[in-house]
């Protein structure tokens, strides 16, 4: 019973150094990403959601997140007073909180008349067995509120990263295994910028909030984004309850170039220009009914 009891012991050791191992690997050369989207206008409450996304840069540059400061600037003209609404994946708090991380902060920002600096700020207090592991795929990190200052600035609003160049930069830590004695122990060591740092741009917020607003009137639902990826669920850019009026919607990319349009909208743009797909990433678009209503605003393609 008792050499049961050591093999199956031995077993579950040399499982978790093969798992601890793996994430050694994974760990040593951590590169990130990090993005900025548009995830909703609220122009009946002047308010506006900004959506702060990251990632490993590639498949051999995944690794475990530690501490990290995400900056990024702003005209505080035109939006102000940024607040954490939402927090995700490098939290304690929330449903799926990780309490070995601490909730998020954005100490350290600075507001000024002209100009304000956000710096999200992820710290992580745990262990090196319950970091988490962070992909290729985006993961959310907080969901920011802005205060839109005037509904009718013709002026468009950047909202731009400080890279791993421009001070105060943007940096994040990996968490790094290491073997201390008979336990795992870690170390932590800065991770490499992959290069992307992708930005907000809105051309003009009077025309992202010109015309009737969906939520205020439950009229017209326009999506904030879909993801055309041949999986049958929301592959296509669907504007509902229309009716029988005609949609004249238009396309752009963050350039300003048209990447499609339509006189008679029918509801199929599969999110292609030319018959290529698009990036993922945020897009603009100018839907105009026959009644004479606009909608400007933005929108993301997913996959």
């Amino acid at each position: 019973m008792r050499a049961n009891e050591k093999a199956i012991k031995m077993k579950r050791v040399l499982f978790i150094l093969a798992v601890c191992s793996s994430l050694l690997a994974n760990a040593q050369n951590g590169r990130f990403d990090v993005r900025l989207q548009l995830k909703k206008a609220d122009c009946a409450n002047q308010k506006l959601l900004v959506a702060v996304e990251l990632k490993a840069h590639d498949e051999n540059s995944s690794f475990l997140m530690g501490n990290a400061n995400l900056r990024f600037s702003y005209d505080a003209r035109l939006v102000r007073s940024p607040v954490i609404v939402e927090e995700q994946n490098f939290t304690s708090q929330g449903a799926k909180g990780n309490l070995n991380y601490s909730p998020l902060s954005l100490n350290g920002s600075v507001e000024r008349s002209t100009k304000g600096i956000v710096s999200l700020n992820v710290l992580y207090s745990g262990s090196e067995q319950s970091a988490t592991q962070v992909t290729t795929d985006w993961m959310s990190v907080a969901t920011l509120q802005f205060d839109i200052v005037s509904l009718t600035e013709k002026n468009g609003v950047i909202i731009e990263w400080n890279d791993d160049k421009s001070f105060p930069v943007t940096g994040l830590s990996e968490v790094v295994l290491k073997k201390n004695g008979s336990e795992f122990d870690y170390d932590s060591y800065v991770a490499k910028a992959g290069g992307v740092f992708e930005d907000i741009s809105i051309a003009s917020i009077a025309n992202l909030c010109s015309g009737t607003s969906a939520e205020a009137t439950g009229e017209v639902v326009i999506p904030e984004g879909f993801s055309p990826n041949g999986d049958g669920k929301n592959d296509q850019f669907v504007i509902r309850n229309v009716g029988q009026l005609k949609a004249e919607l238009t396309i752009f990319d963050r350039n300003g170039t048209v990447v499609y349009e339509s006189k008679d909208y029918q509801n199929d743009w599969d999110g292609r220009d030319r018959g290529k797909f698009l990036p993922t990433g945020t897009y603009f678009y100018s839907i105009r009914l026959s009644d004479g209503r606009k909608f400007t605003r933005a929108l993301t393609i997913s996959r």
